[in-house]
């Protein structure tokens, strides 16, 4: 907001003549957030809002899921990731009943998709919906039987609600695609879940995790150099093992204890995902791998590397000329065949 208004050109020198300035490091931390989904550029020490930054500093929202929002109405999957950004800010449906608990995980594994969190969101928020739509006192039966948050869901509606204004607000969506969301042009890959789930690591990236597994099925995870864990209540958690392509997880957000750092809310996605929506990208032609941010080693054909990384170049300007024109006629007439093409790779590969 420092930038939006234009009261600054430098977030750390604007803060710290305030009568009670905020410690340096998190300061440091929030802009470094803001570098890394490509909301502030900076030259010298001059920051600036890039066109992307400039559509997030009008969504009152947290960053990374208003990323995400907008990206899930570039990739089409609008509803699912609408329900997954208002599920993510609001309380978890799921009820804690401790005198019943055995009856309620079993009423609520209904939901559960065996990969992600995020998926199992949208199962419980479209089973919620359909109840609701019947009747109020429906949807309460319907929440007292499964074991479900009735109050959470209800506040997960609202925010649904309030992030579908916000995006007919900046441009993105008008009346007629809030008015009928199921059967928007921006929701056409809604059944798509591998690729709502690189909307999400374009959303919260670098909120990614490496799964090393050995021969005798021990397991570790690691963020960079990070040794982290799988929270008690992602779906992940109490998997003994995994398939071979279960390589790389997005998550939603770390905790830190004083014995470990857990990591909720996951899901897994294939590794062209990271090329097309991480860090810097470099090729290793002789070693034949992709090396992106650094650390996240992917054993990929030199060729494949490449054509990846000129896609990726070519999707950054797409979606400059995207953030450039926030309107939902121009937003139509972009570069179709490339986010379908961009589609159709994650699409295939991820299957």
């Amino acid at each position: 907001s420092i930038l939006a208004s234009g009261f600054s050109q430098n977030c750390m020198q604007f803060l710290s003549q305030a009568p009670q300035p905020p410690s340096i490091d998190s300061v440091k931390a929030a802009v470094e957030v803001l570098h890394q989904v490509g909301a502030v550029a900076a030259d010298n020490e001059r920051e600036r809002l890039t066109p992307l930054g400039l559509h997030l500093a009008k969504l009152p929202v947290d960053v990374r899921i208003a990323k995400m929002m907008i990206f899930g109405v570039l990739f089409c999957t609008i509803e699912p990731v609408l329900t997954i950004a208002a599920s993510l800010a609001s309380k978890s449906p799921f009820a804690e009943f401790f005198n019943d608990d055995g009856t309620a995980k079993a009423k609520q594994k209904q939901f559960m998709d065996p990969d992600s969190d995020f998926i199992t969101y949208v199962n419980v928020w479209e089973a919620y919906s359909k109840a609701t739509a019947a009747s109020p006192s429906a949807a309460r039966k319907f929440c007292k039987e499964n074991y479900l948050n009735f109050v959470a869901l209800r506040e997960i509606s609202d925010s649904r609600r309030q992030f579908l204004d916000l995006l007919c607000s900046i441009g993105f969506l008008d009346k007629s695609d809030a008015d009928n969301l199921k059967q928007s042009i921006f929701n056409r890959h809604a059944k798509k879940h591998e690729l709502v789930h690189a909307v999400c690591a374009a959303g919260f990236y670098p909120n990614i995790a490496r799964l090393d597994q050995t021969p005798a099925m021990n397991i570790s995870l690691w963020h960079n150099n990070e040794r982290i864990y799988f929270h008690g209540k992602s779906i992940n958690a109490s998997k003994k093992r995994f398939q071979s392509s279960d390589k790389w997880i997005v998550f939603h957000e770390k905790f830190g204890t004083t014995h470990r750092t857990s990591v909720a809310t996951t899901a897994f996605v294939h590794p062209f995902v990271l090329c097309l929506f991480g860090g810097s990208v470099v090729v290793k032609h002789t070693e034949r791998k992709v090396l992106v941010d650094g650390w996240m080693e992917l054993p990929m054909a030199a060729q494949v590397g490449v054509f990846l990384r000129e896609i990726r170049k070519q999707l950054e300007v797409l979606l400059q000329k995207v953030f450039e024109h926030s309107d939902k006629r121009q937003i139509e007439k972009m570069d179709h065949d490339m986010i379908e093409g961009i589609v159709s790779i994650l699409s295939s590969e991820c299957a």
